[in-house]
C-alpha cells in the first residue's frame, strides 16, 4: 500500500498504525468500503515512523494498534504522544482483546475511543466516526470498566489541600486547563509559553499533588474548577 497525501474534502483523513502490513491492508480495504467516510492517508508499523507520519499528514484520526513492530505495548506510547503533541488528531486504540487492564491503559494513555479485534468491523467504523464527531466511544462493557476504575480511584485518592496550597498561580492556570481537557500544546498556546514549559509545569504539579497522570489530576481538582469531567 502507498501513502496518498491528497484528501477528498468529504472524507476523514485517517492514519493506520498497525503491527504488520497484512493488518494495514485489511483495515485499509475495509475502511475504503465504508461509504467513503474515510481516506487512509498513510500507515506506519512503529512508534518512530508514526511520529513522522503524524507530522507529515496531520490526520484527523489515527487508528492505533497497541501491538506494534517495536513492542507489544508500544501503541500506548503512541497514544500518549498524540494526546500531548498532536492536537489536530483524535486517536482510537485497537486492542487485541477487551480485557479490563488493556481498556483502562488505552484510555489513560489518551485514546478517545477503544475497539478490540474480536469485535465486528461495523463497531470499529462507528467508533471512528463518533470520535471524529467529538465523542468518547467504547462498548458498554468497556465503559463499565472505566467508570468502575474512576470510582475506585476517587475513593483511594484523597484530596490534597496542602498540595494545592503549594501550587503557584501559573500552575493553577495549567491545572484548570488540564481539567477542561486541553492538550499541552493548546495550554501552551493559550498561556503564551512553549509546550515544553507546560510539560515541566505538569510534572511539578504531579509531584505537589501526589498524582501520576491526568485522570488522577482531573479527579482530584475538578470540583475546584467547577467542571464536570468524564473520560
Amino acid at each position: 500500500m502507498t501513502d496518498h497525501p491528497k484528501i477528498r474534502a468529504a472524507q476523514i483523513p485517517t492514519l493506520l498504525v498497525e503491527r504488520d502490513l497484512l493488518g494495514v491492508e485489511m483495515l485499509s480495504g475495509a475502511l475504503k468500503r465504508c461509504q467513503n467516510y474515510f481516506e487512509v492517508v498513510g500507515h506506519s508499523l512503529s512508534s518512530a515512523d508514526t511520529v513522522r507520519k503524524l507530522q507529515q499528514f496531520k490526520p484527523a484520526l489515527a487508528l492505533v494498534s497497541v501491538d506494534l513492530k517495536d513492542g507489544a505495548t508500544a501503541g500506548y506510547q503512541v497514544l500518549a504522544h498524540i494526546r500531548e503533541h498532536e492536537g489536530q488528531t483524535s486517536a482510537v486504540a485497537l486492542l487485541n482483546d477487551s480485557r479490563r487492564e488493556h481498556v483502562l491503559e488505552a484510555f489513560r494513555s489518551g485514546a478517545r475511543g477503544v475497539v478490540s479485534r474480536d469485535q465486528p468491523f461495523r463497531l470499529l467504523a462507528k467508533c471512528l466516526r463518533k470520535v471524529h464527531e467529538g465523542e468518547i466511544w467504547a462498548s458498554n462493557d468497556q465503559i463499565g470498566f472505566v467508570f468502575e476504575a474512576l470510582n475506585k480511584e476517587s475513593k483511594m485518592l484523597p484530596k490534597n489541600p496542602e498540595g494545592m496550597a503549594q501550587l503557584t498561580p501559573r500552575e493553577k492556570d495549567v491545572v484548570g486547563r488540564v481539567v477542561k481537557g486541553m492538550r499541552n500544546a493548546e495550554i501552551g498556546e493559550d498561556l503564551g509559553v512553549s509546550e515544553h514549559t507546560i510539560r515541566n509545569y505538569i510534572m511539578k504539579i504531579y509531584d505537589k499533588l501526589g498524582v501520576s497522570n491526568r485522570v488522577q489530576l482531573t479527579r482530584q481538582c475538578a470540583d475546584l474548577f467547577e467542571v464536570e469531567t468524564a473520560l
